[in-house]
């Protein structure tokens, strides 16, 4: 699926923070969306947790420097930080140059019930998209 020149797989599910959430195993891995990617311009610097961490739904756990702008990350849901991508750290132009790929953020091991109104269908991100676009 397409929206303008950012590709939305259809296989993840998305947050209005621009996040996608692959949801596929016991662990859930979170990255930053083509089209934030997109728009934001190149990726400088990015802060991420430590693994083991506890996030809460909501919480920020990280932060994210282009060349545009500075970006606050936030757990769409509670959970643990079973895994930190350090090339990301270490080489963050992989947001830009691989979102889906190489430039995830972390895998996070739910706890509870994951609440899946914070979360988005393909669909549902492209119309939030279109919404978004017009109040800019």
């Amino acid at each position: 699926m397409q929206f303008r020149d950012a590709e939305i797989p259809e296989d993840l599910s998305y947050t209005k923070d621009h996040l996608w959430v692959n949801m596929k195993n016991r662990l859930y891995t979170l990255g930053w969306t083509d089209y934030i990617q997109i728009n934001a311009g190149d990726v400088n610097h990015i802060d991420l947790p430590a693994k083991g961490t506890l996030l809460n739904a909501g919480q920020e756990f990280g932060s994210i420097e282009t060349s545009k702008w500075v970006d606050r990350l936030y757990s769409p849901f509670e959970g643990r930080v079973d895994e930190v991508n350090n090339k990301v750290l270490d080489n963050p132009e992989l947001i830009n140059d691989a979102p889906f790929g190489e430039g995830w953020f972390i895998a996070v091991e739910p706890s509870g019930e994951i609440k899946s109104e914070g979360l988005m269908s393909p669909e549902e991100y492209c119309e939030y998209l279109k919404v978004c676009e017009k109040t800019e």
